[in-house]
């Protein structure tokens, strides 16, 4: 399953103070850790290649279509577990929104205000993909990826032609997922050929999973 959103949201908060005082600390490298953070999250979490989705599967018309339903669910899941966090998180989104539109409609703007909007909208996207990329999608993929692992090794036989090593090979029947969370009547899965695991991801998490997954089995 999924990263516990009490986790989720625990990180958040610790990524978002961590990024706010790599940003008032240049002096002590802070920005440079803030650039090695969100770079190494990237590399990690959204990587690029032939063997990746492409940006075609992003703007898939379906996808698209079904996009508010996950812009609803997300916030609301957050503000209900987190309500001060979630509407501090949204404030600051919302008032970067105001100042920047203040700043392009007012007529008489002056070069000091186009360059505190800029810095302040630079300084909100940095914190933005900070925590995006590293506790909302790096982190959460290595949750995700060793739940698929485990789900995966439950179903995986092992032949052996040593005698001494089947005779004390570990018992196979319990369940070797972590944590796991099944639904009402359903149980945990038995070593047996041929079976495959079914994983339902959000189309940000692909990539990032697919990578961890590839790197483990190599």
């Amino acid at each position: 399953g999924d990263q516990r959103i009490n986790i989720t949201v625990d990180q958040l908060k610790f990524g978002a103070k961590e990024a706010v005082l790599d940003l008032v600390q240049p002096w002590n490298g802070g920005w440079g850790r803030l650039v090695d953070s969100i770079s190494s999250a990237r590399k990690v979490a959204v990587p690029f290649g032939e063997e990746f989705l492409g940006l075609g599967s992003f703007f898939d018309p379906k996808l698209l279509a079904s996009a508010p339903i996950s812009f609803i669910k997300y916030p609301l899941s957050y503000f209900v577990k987190s309500p001060v966090f979630t509407i501090a998180v949204f404030a600051l989104i919302i008032l970067g929104d105001v100042d920047s539109s203040n700043a392009i409609s007012t007529d008489s703007v002056s070069t000091t205000d186009l360059i505190e909007s800029l810095l302040f909208s630079i300084l909100e996207t940095a914190i933005f993909a900070r925590i995006f990329l590293k506790e909302l999608l790096a982190d959460r993929n290595e949750v995700l990826a060793d739940s698929i692992l485990e789900q995966c090794r439950n179903y995986e036989t092992e032949s052996s032609s040593n005698w001494l090593e089947k005779l004390f090979q570990a018992d196979r029947t319990g369940d070797k997922s972590t944590g796991a969370v099944y639904a009402p009547g359903s149980v945990a899965g038995k070593p047996e050929d041929g079976k495959i695991v079914v994983a339902v991801l959000g189309l940000a998490h692909c990539n990032g999973i697919k990578k961890l997954l590839t790197e483990a089995q190599n």
